[in-house]
């Protein structure tokens, strides 16, 4: 599978996307929502490979590339090697002895045991709408099926194994659990299964793989800088209108109106990749930046932007109070309180960061059917690349 997904990448790598160079950002924004970006399509790398070349600006283009955990696993048993799919990726590798269990059965000693479970008819059945999220912001799941597992990872269990569901022996065994979930696991197809024995030593470890991201550098009348940043991925849940198109579209059309201009900050502009949060992207280039950070003034993340929907306000962890918000035009913003966000890195590494958004209620509706292109408009995406073009040149 690894194999042929890397043939039919190289082949795709050929038919490099065409990056047309749209009049207004709403064109912009139609076209980057018409694109696979999920960060598991080759798509979605070709598309951040040729992202921005087509653009007649005299600024430096940087592709940069990061690891990303994918949701393929490699199980190693004895000298053979087969693929299993999780459906929750993890960070770290499991080792220990196969024991076959039934849902709900009593709990035997499971210490540095991988325990192999099949498919519940809850999770087959419920395929299409897991992973759905509400407005309350609560994570569909198979609570029966997290529960059991949470209490087999309290018992010491090293890990899980989900084999087929009963009636559909050609489908990849796969249970789903939550985010927090306290043990790993990963689902099996039928062949696999047949060769999970009882008391045999089993080794799984997510399958990694790089993903590219792009960065553009304008050179300032100082070397200090100001970072904007904007998240380009997508997910399972739909192309990220509110948190991913709009702000990306307005930091698209930012760049070629400021490419007229010379600011007095350094600034770069950033298109990240990821899971979802671009957290993997986020992350990475907070590494590149460790050496440098002192000569950092801010890191501005462009979180809901596009919609016209109310005023700007920006969002910082425990609300602090940075320099720049002390400034014109920010000043006038309201601060509000920034949950748990791939800005937390930053924040713990003294480089001040905040959240740019036009939109309080769109920021409920992020992975929700709420979270519509519809949401945009041509006014609302236009100011916010105005309100941006006045602040980087006042």
């Amino acid at each position: 599978m690894f194999i042929l997904i890397s043939l039919l990448r190289s082949i795709a790598t050929v038919f490099l996307f065409f990056n047309p160079i749209h009049p207004t950002p709403l064109e912009t924004a139609e076209y980057i929502s018409s694109v696979d970006r999920n960060a598991d399509s080759w798509e979605s790398a070709d598309f951040f490979e040729s992202f921005g070349t087509e653009l007649p600006i005299d600024m430096d283009r940087n592709l940069l590339y990061t690891e990303r955990i994918t949701g393929w696993t490699e199980i190693e048993m004895g000298d053979k090697t087969y693929e299993g799919f999780s459906s929750m990726t993890f960070d770290q590798p499991f080792k220990g002895t196969i024991l076959h269990m039934t849902w709900g059965q009593d709990i035997p000693d499971v210490k540095e045991k991988v325990i192999v479970l099949p498919t519940t008819k809850f999770s087959y059945d419920n395929i299409e709408d897991a992973y759905t999220v509400d407005y309350a912001g609560e994570v569909l799941n198979d609570q029966e099926a997290n529960a059991y597992l949470s209490e087999l990872a309290s018992k010491g269990a090293a890990g899980y194994l989900i084999t087929p569901f009963e009636d559909d022996p050609y489908e990849t065994g796969f249970v789903f659990t939550s985010s927090y979930m306290p043990l790993n696991g990963t689902g099996v197809d039928l062949d696999t299964a047949e060769q999970l024995k009882d008391g045999e030593t089993i080794q799984v470890k997510p399958y990694n793989e790089e993903i590219p991201y792009v960065e553009f550098v304008q050179k300032g009348k100082t070397d200090q800088e100001i970072v904007l940043m904007s998240r380009l991925d997508s997910s399972w849940h739909g192309a990220h209108y509110l948190s991913s198109v709009g702000p990306s579209s307005v930091l698209y059309h930012l760049i070629q109106m400021m490419d007229n201009e010379t600011p007095y900050y350094t600034i770069r502009y950033v298109f990240l990749n990821g899971n979802g949060d671009s957290r993997e992207a986020s992350d990475d280039f907070l590494e590149r930046l460790a050496g440098q950070k002192e000569k950092v003034e801010t890191v501005v993340m462009l979180d809901i932007l596009g919609t016209g929907d109310g005023p700007l306000y920006v969002r910082t962890k425990g609300m602090k109070s940075y320099p720049v918000l002390e400034q014109a035009p920010f000043s006038d913003l309201e601060v509000r309180s920034l949950a748990s966000s791939p800005g937390d890195a930053y924040d713990e590494a003294g480089i001040p960061f905040l959240m740019l958004s036009d939109s309080l209620e769109g920021s409920w509706h992020v992975f929700t059917e709420k979270d519509t292109f519809e949401r945009l408009s041509e006014g609302g995406l236009t100011d916010a690349v105005d309100w941006l073009h006045d602040w980087l040149t006042h």
